[in-house]
C-alpha cells in the first residue's frame, strides 16, 4: 500500500493558505482502521453531536427486542450505554431501529447489536461504529462523501466485477465502489436517493457495450419483478444489503439518506395514476405510501419526515430537501404562476432555517439538479425545462435563491445527483434571465452502480455554466448511453477544514480525483 496522509497531518496542512492548499495533496485521507464483522445487516444515521440512530435487522427472522450496546472502547471493554428498542416481527420484515441520545459531542463510538427473545436470552447480532457530529462550536475538519443511484438498469451484483483502485489494490465482485469510499476517514455519506431501483427488473445477464470492451455482464443473484407489494419493496433493500462491501460501509459510516423516484417508481409524482403493467391503474400515491414505509422500515432515519437538517461543527450545516412527496403534476414545466417542488410547508422550512443557520457552510442536498433538464417535454421530472423564462418549479427555485440573498444568508452550496453523470456547474447572475440571486455552486454526481447517461442540456434561466462534465456524450465523448459500472461513474467528497474553507472534489469508483474546487467562505 502506498502512504496515505494522516488526519493529524491533514489538521496541520489545514492551515495553509488558499492557494498553497489548491496546489497540494490537501486530502488523502488514511484507510479506516474499524474493519466490522459481517454478521446481521446494521447502520448508523442521522448523527446529531449528541445522538444517532442504529439500525438493525434481524436475519434470524425471529420476533424479538433489538438492543444496542455502545462503547468508547473497540472491544466492549466498557459500556457507556445499553438501549433496548422495540420488539421486531414479520409486521417490521424483522427490523428495527434505536434512537440513542446523550452522546458526547466529537466522539467516535462502537456498537453492538443483540436480540432479546421472550426468554430474555439474547443471540449476536452486528457491529458498527460512529463519530458524533462536532459541536456547533468545534472547528475540527469534517468530511463526507454523496452519492445516488445504486442497482439501476439491470446492472445489479456482478461477482465478476473488478476494479483496480488509485492505490493499486484489486476490489472484486459486487457494488466495489462502497469498499473505495469506505477507506476513507468519512463521518458521513448523504444518500441522495435512487438507492433501490424498485421499478426494475436485474436479468440474469446483460451485453457490455463494445465500446467499453464488450462481453457479458452477469447477474448473481437476479431481480424478475418491479415492485407493487409492500413485500416487494422490502424485497430490494434486501438485494442491497445481501452486498457485502455495502454492509462493511454501513457499518462504519453514517448516513443519512433521501429518496428520489426510482424508490417507488420513475418520475412519479403525487396523483398520478399508473397505468403500465404491472400498475395496471394504480395510484401513485397508495405506490408511494407502501415505497415509504419501505425507505424507513431500511433506513436509520429519525422521524417522519424525509426533508430534515443537521448541523456538523461551526463550518457545516446540511439541508436534505424531499422533492417529491409534495410536487405538483409532472407537465410540460411551463406554467408562469409556478408549479409546487417542495411544497409550502417544506418551502417555509427551509426558508427559515437557512436563515437561521450560522453555520459558514449551508449545504442544500437537492435529489432533482437545479438547472439539468430532465424528462420528455410533456414530462419534465426536475426544476427546468429549457426556456429562458422563469416557468413551473423554477418559480419557487426563484424565490428560494431571491430570499437567500434578500436576507444576506452566505455560503450556499447545492450537491445533487439523479441524472447518473458527473458534473460541477457555476450560476452566475450575470448570465442569468433571472438576475436576483447570489452567486453560487452545484456540484453533481453519478451514478454509483448503475448506467451511466448524458449529458443533458441546462435550463438558462438562472445562469449555469458546466466548468465540469463527465458523461457518455459531450463535446468530447461519443459513448452509449447505459455504460455499466465502472465506466464514467462517480461520487462526490467534500472537506471543511478548521479555517472554513470548503474543498469539492469528484471522484471516479477508483478513488481517482475527477475535479476539485476550493470555495473560501464569504463574511
Amino acid at each position: 500500500m502506498k502512504t496515505r496522509l494522516s488526519r493529524r497531518l491533514f489538521l496541520a496542512l489545514s492551515t495553509i493558505t488558499a492557494s498553497l492548499v489548491l496546489g497540494s495533496k490537501w486530502l488523502k485521507p488514511a484507510l479506516a482502521k474499524f474493519t466490522t464483522e459481517q454478521g446481521d445487516a446494521v447502520q448508523s444515521g442521522d448523527v446529531t453531536d449528541t445522538s444517532v440512530v442504529i439500525w438493525a435487522r434481524n436475519n434470524a427472522e425471529t420476533n424479538a427486542r433489538v438492543v444496542v450496546e455502545i462503547s468508547t472502547w473497540r472491544r466492549f471493554r466498557k459500556l457507556v450505554q445499553t438501549v433496548k428498542g422495540p420488539q421486531v416481527s414479520q409486521n417490521t420484515d424483522y427490523t428495527g431501529k434505536v434512537d440513542v441520545s446523550g452522546l458526547r459531542p466529537n466522539q467516535t463510538y462502537y456498537y453492538r447489536v443483540l436480540w432479546e427473545d421472550s426468554q430474555n436470552k439474547t443471540r449476536k447480532g452486528g457491529v458498527g461504529a460512529f463519530r458524533t457530529a462536532p459541536s456547533p462550536v468545534q472547528t475540527r475538519p469534517v468530511r463526507f462523501v454523496w452519492l445516488a443511484d445504486l442497482a439501476g438498469q439491470g446492472w445489479g451484483r456482478n461477482p465478476d466485477l473488478e476494479i483496480t483502485t488509485t492505490e493499486g489494490d484489486v476490489i472484486r465482485g459486487g457494488y466495489v465502489a462502497f469498499e473505495v469510499m469506505r477507506r476513507f476517514e468519512l463521518d458521513f455519506a448523504v444518500f441522495l436517493g435512487d438507492t433501490i431501483y424498485a421499478d426494475n427488473e436485474i436479468p440474469s445477464q446483460k451485453d457490455i457495450p463494445v465500446e467499453v470492451g464488450g462481453g457479458t455482464w452477469v447477474n448473481n443473484p437476479p431481480k424478475d419483478f418491479k415492485a407493487v407489494s409492500l413485500a416487494e419493496f422490502r424485497e430490494n433493500w434486501k438485494y442491497n444489503l445481501e452486498d457485502d462491501k455495502l454492509r462493511r460501509f454501513l457499518a462504519q459510516t453514517p448516513i443519512y439518506i433521501q429518496w428520489d423516484d426510482h424508490e417507488a417508481v420513475n418520475n412519479w409524482y403525487p396523483g398520478e395514476i399508473l397505468t403500465e403493467a404491472p400498475y395496471n391503474g394504480l395510484s401513485a400515491d397508495v405506490l408511494a405510501e407502501r415505497a415509504k414505509q419501505a425507505l424507513f422500515e431500511y433506513s436509520p432515519i429519525r422521524g417522519d419526515k424525509i426533508y430534515r437538517k443537521y448541523r456538523y461543527g461551526k463550518h457545516l450545516e446540511l439541508f436534505l430537501l424531499d422533492e417529491r412527496s409534495y410536487r405538483g403534476s409532472n407537465t410540460e414545466n411551463s406554467n408562469p404562476n409556478g408549479i409546487e417542488m417542495l411544497g409550502q410547508e417544506q418551502f417555509e422550512w427551509l426558508k427559515k432555517s437557512l436563515k437561521a443557520s450560522q453555520a459558514t457552510w449551508k449545504v442544500i442536498s437537492s435529489d432533482d439538479p437545479f438547472s439539468i433538464v430532465t424528462g420528455s417535454t410533456s414530462d419534465r421530472d426536475a426544476w427546468g425545462q429549457g426556456s429562458p423564462e422563469v416557468l413551473g418549479r423554477e418559480v419557487q427555485l426563484s424565490q428560494l435563491l431571491q430570499f437567500i440573498k434578500n436576507e444576506g444568508i452566505k455560503n450556499v452550496v447545492v450537491i445533487t445527483a439523479d441524472v447518473h453523470y458527473a458534473a460541477a456547474i457555476s450560476y452566475e447572475p450575470e448570465r442569468a434571465v433571472f438576475k436576483d440571486f447570489n452567486p453560487f455552486w452545484e456540484f453533481v454526481v453519478g451514478p454509483i452502480h448503475a448506467g451511466a447517461f448524458g449529458q443533458n442540456e441546462l435550463d438558462p434561466s438562472f445562469g449555469p455554466k458546466y466548468e465540469y462534465v463527465r458523461a457518455p456524450q459531450t463535446e468530447t465523448s461519443q459513448l452509449p448511453q447505459n455504460l455499466p459500472p465502472p465506466n464514467l461513474h462517480s461520487f462526490g467528497l467534500a472537506e471543511v477544514n478548521s479555517q472554513g474553507q470548503l474543498l469539492v472534489r469528484i471522484h471516479d469508483i477508483t478513488g481517482k480525483v475527477l475535479y476539485e474546487k476550493l470555495l473560501n467562505p464569504q463574511s
